[in-house]
């Protein structure tokens, strides 16, 4: 059997938490991730076009100063390095596309593409990403974020069963 070197999910929950815990204390927010996204963006815009801070919805991004310096964006900085660290200790760098049987890679990496385009608006009318809900939300008891995050796994698992057979034996 394949060893792998990934870590104890009992472990790395442990730490998540201590770290959601020190990210309230520190920081005074949670680890969602999805507002920096829509603090790059809207900052990339304001530089282009500083008449864009007009803009109510951006505005909001923008007012705090330089939007990329934000807790959120040095986050995801800091998830992007912490992963990367992580796969090069664990020895599990490899440039591939791991894609289903009878998927080309243009046709994996399409798709991909297009489904991160639809989970970037879709936190955005969300107000939030799934980090978000799972973390900050369920550390603070929400109600609506344990309900959403039971749907999300459960739509995921029942869905899953329709792709299982597409992904064994995957290239």
């Amino acid at each position: 059997m394949k060893q792998n070197n990934y870590w104890s999910p009992v472990i790395a929950g442990i730490i998540l938490g201590i770290a959601l815990f020190i990210s309230f204390i520190v920081a005074g927010q949670g680890m969602g991730a999805s507002g920096a996204f829509a603090r790059a963006t809207a900052q990339i815009a304001y530089t282009i076009d500083p008449d864009f801070a007009k803009n109510a919805y951006a505005a909001k991004y923008l007012h705090s100063g330089d939007a990329l310096t934000n807790w959120t964006a040095i986050e995801v900085v800091g998830i992007f390095i912490g992963g990367f660290i992580s796969a090069l200790l664990a020895k599990r760098i490899k440039p591939e596309i791991t894609r289903a049987k009878g998927y080309s890679s243009f046709k994996r990496l399409f798709f991909a593409f297009f489904g991160g385009i639809l989970v970037a608006v879709g936190t955005r009318f969300a107000r939030g990403c799934t980090s978000g809900q799972a973390l900050d939300g369920a550390a603070a008891m929400s109600a609506g974020s344990w309900i959403f995050m039971l749907a999300a796994f459960g739509a995921g698992f029942l869905v899953s069963f329709l792709f299982k057979k597409q992904w064994k034996g995957v290239e």
